[in-house]
């Protein structure tokens, strides 16, 4: 489902015009994007309940007015009272005719409750009082810069460490009910078992469900590909384009699933075969065996847990692509040649000079440094 089309069923939902398989479709689609649903729920109540928000107190009466405000400089085109003495709004609503301009109004009018909240100082506690406890659930964000790692322990007791330039959302209500991450970037998890609620991991357009689980989601927003690495227990994993498709993974086993349709470069990789098991080859994924580093006994995948930085015969181009991340530089190959050369290493406390001094003895060449930015050539 595209963006356009879940900003018009929630234009259709909020109006009372959707159709019952509309709403289903909308609310699976939500289920699957808890980012999103926490938004819808905001802008829902906001919307739905402008009459008690005014009637509260002064102080809420203040805080709609603002947001009302907001709404005429939004929408000048609409009627709305500007009279100085007690002012009265005329209903916002949406029509079927209006049905052309929904996405615009939709994503418009989000963002200006949301900033509502913030800029006219409402108190949380008050203002959500009575309100289910569905909606009063909150999205926890935590975040990495470039060359920053750390470990969080969630409140069902799941560990997870981020790599750097990552981001895992989930709500304040975490493991209660149901477990739900949203993660952008890298991150390994050890999850703490609950078979009554399983732990989802969403990833770009994959689904990973877990229930006691140590594995690793590799899943970079400039990157097609979503790379799962488990170590041990079991996990199912769904492409969202092929929802009835399940993938079973076993422990010391890698998928690779391609995000960016169904024709991609991996059709053409053969895959390695698994101990006791022949991977299926589709398309859009692969399965392979973890390996140990030629260099050092450590999977690649997950030595950056414990502060390891590996690449093992690997392109030039992906290992400059971890080692900007993992030093917070920027480094430029203006030799094209260099890009596809295989390079292997293992670094603990070597800086970036020194680590590019080492890559220098298997494969000459040249480098100049300028503060944060490096050319290589």
């Amino acid at each position: 489902m595209t963006n356009d089309q879940v900003w018009k069923l929630i234009a259709r939902k909020l109006a009372g015009e959707a159709t019952q398989d509309e709403l289903t479709a909308l609310d699976g689609h939500l289920k699957n994007d808890p980012e999103l649903a926490a938004k819808v729920e905001l802008y829902s109540f906001y919307f739905q309940q402008p009459q008690a928000l005014r009637k509260n107190n002064d102080g809420k009466h203040r805080a709609w007015e603002n947001l009302r405000q907001k709404l005429e400089e939004q929408f000048p085109e609409r009627n709305w009272d500007n009279s100085a003495a007690p002012r009265t709004r005329k209903p916002f609503v949406f029509t079927y005719a209006q049905h052309g301009r929904w996405l615009s109004i939709a994503a418009s009018i989000l963002l200006v409750a949301v900033s509502a909240i913030y800029y006219t100082g409402w108190s949380r506690k008050d203002d959500l009082a009575g309100v289910p406890s569905e909606r009063k659930r909150e999205n926890i964000v935590v975040q990495t810069e470039r060359g920053k790692r750390l470990k969080k322990v969630l409140p069902d007791g799941t560990s997870v460490w981020l790599n750097g330039e990552s981001r895992l959302t989930y709500n304040s209500d975490f493991g209660k009910q149901k477990r739900e991450i949203v993660l952008t970037g890298e991150a390994f998890f050890d999850v703490a078992h609950n078979a009554s609620v399983p732990l989802t991991v969403h990833a770009k357009g994959v689904n990973i469900l877990v229930k006691g689980t140590a594995f690793n989601v590799k899943s970079y927003p400039q990157s097609d590909k979503v790379e799962t690495s488990l170590i041990h227990g079991s996990v199912e994993l769904t492409d969202l384009s092929r929802p009835n498709h399940k993938i079973q993974l076993k422990p010391n086993e890698k998928i690779t699933i391609a995000v960016d349709g169904p024709e991609t470069a991996l059709n053409s990789v053969a895959s390695e075969n698994v101990k006791g098991r022949t991977p299926k080859v589709t398309p859009h994924y692969r399965i392979e065996a973890l390996k140990e580093s030629s260099l050092a006994k450590v999977i690649p995948e997950v030595s950056w847990v414990n502060n390891v930085l590996v690449f093992d015969n690997e392109p030039f181009e992906k290992v400059i692509d971890k080692m900007e991340k993992w030093y917070n530089v920027d480094i430029q190959i203006s030799e094209p040649g260099l890009r596809q050369r295989k390079f292997s290493g293992v670094f603990n406390n070597e800086g970036v000079v020194e680590a590019l001094q080492a890559l220098q003895i298997i494969i000459p060449f040249h480098f100049e440094q300028n503060g944060r930015t490096i050319i290589i050539k």
